[in-house]
C-alpha cells in the first residue's frame, strides 16, 4: 500500500467528554506535529507517583484531533492509519465511532477505518493515557510516527513483503522474498509480480518475475528465491544495504510499487564457536537503551534516533537492547544504515507487572497478538540478531511462569526461526518469592537494595537459583542474565551447549566481565546499564548519603547511570569501557569534581566517579584532586605544567586505572601512556581562559525541511580555544526565528527543575543543549543569551 506521513495537522487537548462539550467547558485543541509527548511540559513534583521511578513527573488523559477530507477517488480503496506507538491504552475514533484499541504503548498496530469514512470532511481522534504504568519515564502521547496507507483492491498487505538471507558468503547468497497480496475484490484476480534486488549503486543484481492469482477478499503469498553472485553484505562494521523493488501489475496498469531495505548476512549460533556473523565471531560489546530522548522527551523524531546511534556507534559499542520494549521503527533504519546490532526486546516482566497498571494487567490478552506485531515489523531489519521475550520476570521463577515462556517461544519460532531467542533473567527475581523474608529485617527495604550487590552475588550461585532457572532457560537459544556473571562458569560446566550473555550488566564491573567473553566463546557478549541516560529510576546511579532513598528525593529526575548523557556528551565511563573493549590505546583523564566529593555518600551498585574531563577548577586552588588516568599500558606517567608528578600502574591487572592525588594548579595536565619503559601515547586537558563567551555549535548547517529531521545545537560557555568552564551555571535563554521551533532545551543535569519544553534552562558543567524542529524551508536562527549577559547566535539552513 502507499504509506505517506500522517504527523501533521493534529491538535491535542486534555480528553473531554460531550457533556463537556455541551457546555463549552471544554478546552480547545492546541496544535501540534507528530511525534509529541504530552507528558514533558506538566509539572513536576514531588507528590506525582510513581514518583522517582518516572523522574517525578505525574500523569494525565488526552486526546488528538484531525480532520482530513476525503476525495471521491477514495471510494474503492483500502484505508488504514498505521500507529507505530502511542502511550498508552489508545482508543481510535473516526467520525466518533470506535474503530480500534491498542492497551501496549510500545507496539505499532494498524486500524482500517474505509469503512468509517465519508466523502469530504472526517474527524480522526485518538485518546490514551499515562496513569502510575512503569517503572521509568514513559512520556503520553501519540509519540512515535503515524502512516496513512492506501491501496488499491489487490494490493501488498502490510508488513507483506518479508526478506530472509537463507545462506551468505563472499561469493554466493541465497536470500528468500515471499510477498503477500491482499485482495477486497468481488471477483478472482491475476496479478504480475516482479521482484528485484537492487543495490546501493542502483544495479539490478537479482531478479525474478512471476504470475498470481489472488481469490476474491483473501490473501496469498508468493515465495521466491535468488541467488546474488558477490553479493555485498550487511555486518556492524560494513552495513552495506540492497533495495527489494516489488511491482505489481493488474492487466496493463501498475497498481503498487513497494520498495523495501534488504541486508543480505547470515547468522549463525552454537556453543563451539559463539555468535557468527557471515561467518565472522561477534562479541557483543552492547548497551541497554531506553526510549526516551532527553530534553524532548519520548518524542521519537527520526533524526534524534539517528543521532543516538552516531554516538553510540562513535563510543565503541555494536549492538544495543531496546530495554524493555520494542523500539522505534526510525532507530531500526538507523540500526541497519549505520551497523549496530539490536537485541529486540518485547517487554518487562509479564504477568506480574512492575507498576500498578502496568501492561501485566493486558498481556494475558494481547500478547498473542502483540508479540506478532512486533515480528512481522521488525522481521526484515538485518540489525535485528535477536528476540528477547522479557526483561526481569518474576514468572520466571515458578513452573506455570516457565509455561508461558515456552509459549512465547514456541510462537516466536513459528514466525521466525532465522534469529535465537534470549531473556534477560535476573535470578533475584526469579528467586523473589524465596527473597521475601528479608524485606523484613532490619534497616527494610532500602537496607535490602543498598546492600543489592552482595545481595546479588550470594543469590546468583545459590542452589535455590540453580533450580528456579532451569526450566526457564532450557527453552532459549542463549540464555540472558541480569547482573549474574557470576554464574557463567558454573552454567558453562553444567550446561556445555548452553549459550549465555549478559543482558545487563553492572557499569564498573566490565573489567571483570570482559575477561570470561573473550576467554569463552559460550559467552557471546554483555549489555552495559546504562548506554544512554534516560529520564526516571531517578538517582538509581547516584552516589547518595545512606539516610536517602535508593532512588533519588525530588527533584532528582535522571537515572544517572548512562555512558553517554541526554545532552550527548560521553561520560568518563565510555572511555574506560572503550579501553576495557581493547579498542582504544590514547589514555584519558577524568578527574573527580572537588564541589560534590563528600565522604558521607555511599556509592550505588550503578556508580561510577563523579568525574569529568576539566583542569578549569577556579576557587579550588591548591586543593588535592583525584586524577584518573584509563589506559590500557601498564604504567601511566602525570604530569602538571611539564613536571612530573608521579607514575602508577594501569593496565589489566589494575582495573585498566591509575589514579593520583594532585594539588590543584592552573596550567595543562597530561598523561602519558608508558610502553616499554618509552612514553607513548598522551592526553592532556587546559586550564580555561578568562576571556569566556557563550557558543552555540550545531550539529549541521543544513537539515531536511520535514517532520523528520532535528537540529542539535550544543551550548557552551568557553574560552578562545573552546575550553568549557565547567563551573560557570548560568541561566540560558534560547529563541529561534524564521523556519523552526524550539522543540526541546535543557542540560545533563540530574536533578534540575527546568522545564525541558521552555526557553530557558541553567547550564550543567557548562554546557546545556537545544533542540530545533523545522517547520519548513529557510533560513533559522539561534540565538542565546545568559544571566552573566553573554549572548551568542548561529544559522542553519532547512531545505
Amino acid at each position: 500500500m502507499e504509506r505517506t506521513s500522517f504527523n501533521d495537522g493534529w491538535a491535542i487537548r486534555p480528553s473531554t467528554s460531550p457533556f463537556l462539550e455541551i457546555l463549552g467547558q471544554a478546552e480547545t485543541p492546541k496544535p501540534v506535529t507528530l511525534p509529541h509527548d504530552a507528558l514533558l511540559g506538566r509539572p513536576r513534583s514531588a507528590e506525582n507517583q510513581p514518583g522517582a521511578l518516572t523522574g517525578y513527573y505525574g500523569d494525565g488523559v488526552v486526546e488528538y484531533v484531525k480532520t482530513i477530507t476525503v476525495p471521491h477517488q477514495w471510494q474503492n480503496r483500502r484505508v488504514e492509519l498505521q500507529f507505530d506507538g502511542v502511550y498508552r491504552g489508545a482508543m481510535v475514533f473516526v467520525n466518533d465511532a470506535l474503530v480500534g484499541q491498542r492497551p501496549y504503548g510500545y507496539i505499532p498496530f494498524s486500524v482500517r477505518i474505509d469503512d468509517h469514512l465519508v466523502e469530504g470532511a472526517n474527524e480522526i481522534r485518538v485518546e490514551c493515557r499515562s496513569h502510575s504504568d512503569a517503572r521509568w519515564y514513559t512520556g503520553l502521547g501519540i509519540y512515535r510516527d503515524v502512516w496513512m496507507l492506501l491501496g488499491e483492491q489487490v494490493h501488498i498487505a502490510r508488513n507483506g513483503v518479508r526478506t530472509r538471507t537463507l545462506s551468505a558468503d563472499s561469493e554466493v547468497a541465497v536470500v528468500a522474498i515471499d510477498t503477500t497480496l491482499e485482495s477486497d475484490d468481488r471477483v478472482l484476480r491475476t496479478a504480475l509480480v516482479t521482484t528485484e534486488i537492487v543495490d546501493a549503486s542502483g544495479q539490478v543484481v537479482a531478479v525474478d518475475t512471476a504470475t498470481f492469482a489472488v481469490r476474491p477478499r483473501d490473501t496469498s503469498t508468493l515465495r521466491q528465491r535468488f541467488t546474488i553472485a558477490s553479493p555485498q553484505l550487511w555486518s556492524a562494521e560494513t552495513p552495506h544495504l540492497h533495495t527489494c523493488r516489488t511491482t505489481v501489475k493488474i492487466g496493463e496498469e501498475v497498481v503498487e510499487v513497494h520498495e523495501e531495505r534488504l541486508g543480505i548476512r547470515a547468522l549463525e549460533w552454537d556453543a563451539r564457536r559463539g555468535l557468527r556473523i557471515n561467518g565472522s565471531p561477534v562479541k557483543l560489546r552492547g548497551g541497554c537503551v531506553h526510549h526516551d530522548n532527553g530534553v524532548i522527551g519520548a518524542a521519537t523524531i527520526a533524526r534524534a534516533e539517528e543521532r543516538r546511534v552516531e554516538l553510540l556507534k562513535a563510543a565503541g559499542y555494536n549492538a544495543i537492547r531496546s530495554a524493555h520494549n520494542p523500539i522505534s521503527e526510525a532507530l531500526l533504519d538507523a540500526c541497519d544504515r549505520l551497523g549496530l546490532m539490536v537485541m529486540d526486546e518485547f517487554t518487562d516482566g509479564w504477568t506480574s507487572t512492575t507498576a500498578g497498571f502496568g501492561y501485566g494487567h493486558d498481556l494475558a490478552d494481547w500478547w498473542r497478538r502483540d508479540l506478532p506485531e512486533m515480528l512481522a515489523r521488525d522481521y526484515n531489519h538485518p540489525s535485528v540478531i535477536m528476540y528477547s521475550i522479557g526483561n526481569e520476570v518474576a514468572d520466571t521463577g515458578n513452573d506455570w511462569g516457565a509455561t508461558l515462556g515456552r509459549d512465547m517461544v514456541d510462537l516466536v519460532k513459528s514466525i521466525d526461526d532465522s534469529r535465537p531467542i534470549t531473556n534477560g533473567v535476573n535470578p533475584m527475581m526469579t528467586s523473589l518469592h524465596d527473597l521475601k523474608a528479608e524485606m523484613g529485617r532490619e534497616g527494610g527495604v532500602n537496607s535490602l537494595m543498598r546492600d543489592l550487590g552482595d545481595l546479588l552475588g550470594n543469590v546468583v550461585t545459590s542452589d535455590m537459583a540453580t533450580d528456579r532457572l532451569e526450566d526457564a532457560m532450557s527453552q532459549l537459544d542463549i540464555a540472558g542474565y541480569n547482573y549474574a556473571s557470576a554464574r557463567y562458569e558454573l552454567d558453562i560446566k553444567r550446561h556445555s551447549q548452553r549459550l549465555l550473555l549478559g543482558t545487563e550488566g553492572t557499569p564498573n564491573k566490565l573489567h571483570e566481565i570482559w575477561p570470561l567473553v573473550e576467554q569463552f566463546p559460550q559467552i557471546i557478549g554483555d549489555f552495559a546499564w546504562t548506554a544512554w541516560e534516560y529520564i526516571g529510576e531517578a538517582g538509581l546511579g547516584a552516589d547518595k548519603p545512606a539516610s536517602e532513598p535508593f532512588f533519588g528525593n525530588y527533584p532528582w529526575r535522571l537515572s544517572m547511570t548512562g555512558d553517554i548523557g541526554i545532552t550527548g556528551q560521553r561520560r568518563t565511563i565510555s572511555y574506560w569501557r572503550e579501553i576495557v573493549w581493547g579498542l582504544r590505546t590514547t589514555p584519558h583523564l577524568a578527574v573527580h569534581r572537588p564541589e560534590v566529593s563528600r565522604a558521607d555518600l555511599q556509592p550505588s551498585l550503578y556508580t561510577w566517579s563523579d568525574s569529568t574531563e576539566s583542569w578549569t577548577w577556579p576557587g579550588f586552588e591548591n586543593q588535592v584532586m583525584t586524577v584518573e588516568v584509563y589506559s590500557d599500558a601498564l604504567e601511566v606517567e602525570l604530569l602538571l605544567n611539564g613536571q612530573t608528578v608521579g607514575r602508577a600502574p594501569a593496565g589489566r591487572d589494575n582495573r585498566w586505572m591509575a589514579t593520583f592525588e594532585v594539588p590543584y594548579e592552573r596550567g595543562e595536565l597530561t598523561a602519558v601512556a608508558i610502553r616499554g619503559g618509552a612514553r607513548a601515547e598522551t592526553d592532556s586537558l587546559r586550564t580555561a581562559q578568562p576571556d569566556s563567551g557563550l557558543s552555540l555549535v550545531t550539529d549541521r548547517d543544513v537539515i531536511r525541511a520535514d517532520d523528520t529531521d532535528l537540529a542539535y545545537v550544543d551550548i557552551t560557555i568557553a574560552d578562545s580555544d573552546n575550553i568549557v568552564h565547567v563551573l560557570r551555571d548560568d541561566v540560558v535563554t534560547v529563541r529561534v526565528e524564521g523556519s523552526g521551533t524550539l522543540q526541546g532545551l535543557g542540560s545533563a543535569a540530574p536533578a534540575s527543575e527546568d522545564d525541558y519544553t521552555s526557553a530557558t534552562t541553567r547550564l550543567y558543567l557548562g554546557r546545556a543543549l537545544a533542540v530545533v524542529r523545522p517547520t519548513g524551508p529557510g533560513q533559522i536562527r539561534v540565538i542565546a543569551e545568559s544571566s552573566s549577559g553573554l549572548r551568542a547566535e548561529t544559522a542553519l539552513r532547512a531545505e
